[in-house]
């Protein structure tokens, strides 16, 4: 093998190691990117149910208690539809 050829094949061999290299981290940064964004994501959606959740409750306990589904709807960020709806679920109208 000539002495070009060896620098060749050293040169060849030096940029696949450079992409295996490159494509290693950007396959690790995009999965811990992705995995952030999953966690964001997954804890907003988790916050969003737990707050419906506790929404529903607190309306079960005022249905509960004959407080009128207008008047419910009015202090909880609930519709009437959704009320009346939670309601007969609960066999309370």
């Amino acid at each position: 093998m000539t002495y070009e050829m060896e620098l060749l094949v050293r040169h060849n061999d030096g940029i696949r190691e450079g992409i295996a290299i490159g494509r290693k981290e950007g396959l690790a940064a995009g999965r811990k990117e992705g995995l952030s964004q999953g966690l964001r994501q997954g804890l907003k959606q988790g916050q969003a149910a737990g707050r419906k959740e506790g929404l529903c409750q607190t309306a079960l306990s005022m249905l509960e208690n004959n407080v009128p589904v207008e008047l419910i709807s009015k202090y909880i960020s609930l519709t009437e539809q959704e009320i009346r709806a939670l309601a007969k679920e609960h066999d309370l109208l």
